[in-house]
């Protein structure tokens, strides 16, 4: 059953241990994994969730937006988070929220059976891989459902050039005409991970075009190498998951631009 409650209701709801009814700020004195990284910041949390509730054995559900993000004193950090979440600013934050969850009042509204309408959810935590004076590396892990048979996760990495405070994308890691060398190396990776033959065929368990090699545009710098991850779906069924592998730095030395040395040389004195 949905309930759309009154004031009263969302109160009584609280008291039963319902904590999703509402929105707001978190702040939490966490740095990171890596306490060597260069720049200090707290880890905050928005949450928005949606009047209607839906009634389950156990107690109450509804769905919700839930953001957590680092934040410093630093702007130009905090602009950059912000940037990585496809966000200007917190007042953006909020309207993402009310218009996913105004998307799902709709289709509450709307169902012929809204006793049947399963809680939708949106959960995006940001997390900083490793920070230098140069660079600025961001995961974002998004778990999501707004109908269907499952929802869907993912985790998708942002590099910044601090000095040009840009993102950077591979090109700017590996040059031009040093991609193909790139390519080969990290398909000799993913069959080791894959536990794949040098000459076995990549067309029967992934999504390879035509069995071509494909390199995720999905990378990080972390402290050892760079990550290369796919997502679900990207090359394999939702059920087979994510696929990461990680290409170690001194494999990659004579394939890095001179900016990606500088980057890797601070990363490796942290």
């Amino acid at each position: 059953m949905i309930i759309k409650p009154s004031p009263i209701f969302g109160v009584v709801a609280l008291a039963i241990g319902l904590s999703s009814c509402q929105s707001g700020n978190k702040e939490s004195n966490i740095n990171s994994d890596n306490d060597k990284d260069t720049t200090i910041y707290k880890i905050t949390e928005f949450y928005q969730s949606s009047p209607y509730y839906q009634q389950r054995e156990d107690g109450y559900d509804t769905s919700y937006y839930k953001v957590s993000y680092p934040v410093s004193d630093d702007s130009q950090f905090n602009a950059l988070v912000m940037e990585s979440l496809s966000v200007k600013d917190r007042a953006e934050l909020e309207q993402s929220a009310e218009a996913f969850l105004a998307d799902y009042d709709s289709y509450v509204e709307e169902a012929n059976k809204p006793e049947f309408v399963h809680a939708w959810y949106q959960d995006i935590a940001s997390r900083i891989i490793l920070t230098t004076p140069r660079l600025l590396v961001v995961g974002n892990k998004l778990t999501e459902y707004s109908g269907g048979a499952h929802g869907n996760y993912a985790e998708l990495f942002y590099n910044y050039d601090l000095q040009e405070n840009k993102k950077l994308s591979i090109n700017d890691v590996v040059a031009t005409e040093k991609q193909q060398e790139l390519i080969a190396l990290a398909e000799t990776r993913f069959r080791e991970i894959e536990k794949l033959a040098p000459d076995a065929a990549l067309t029967d368990k992934y999504f390879f075009d035509e069995g071509v090699f494909v390199l995720p545009d999905n990378f990080a710098f972390d402290r050892k190498g760079i990550i290369f991850q796919y997502n679900p779906y990207e090359i394999k069924p939702y059920a087979d998951g994510v696929t990461r592998f990680e290409i170690p730095y001194e494999k990659l030395e004579s394939l890095l631009t001179e900016k990606a040395k500088a980057f890797v040389a601070q990363i490796q004195n942290l």
